[in-house]
């Protein structure tokens, strides 16, 4: 009898519009404050981005941070998501981000 294939959710990152798996992406959700942040739990409203300078670098502009998470008000990245360079490996701050 064939094994059954696992579902893999895909989710869309908002700085390039590509589809990837769930794990790969990070997960944004925004606080009661407006500020953008990190999320492991999975409840809410969120949106995914993937861990390259090109799509973070995108977050900088505020139409694309309103529009992924359906808000009209003012809405920024936390200062720790902030300047974030991916791909260097030594960053501490993409250690814990990923």
């Amino acid at each position: 009898m064939a094994s059954r294939k696992r579902h893999i959710p895909e989710r869309t990152c908002i700085g390039c519009g590509a589809k990837q798996s769930k794990n790969e992406l990070i997960r944004l959700v925004v606080d009661s404050g407006g500020l953008v942040v990190r999320d492991d739990w999975g409840k809410g409203r969120g949106a995914y981005v993937c861990p390259n300078n090109s799509c973070w670098k995108g977050l900088e502009k505020e139409h694309i941070l309103r529009k992924a998470f359906g808000r009209e008000g003012p809405i920024a990245l936390h200062s720790e998501l902030q300047g974030i360079t991916w791909g260097n490996g030594n960053n501490e701050i993409e250690k814990r981000l990923f």
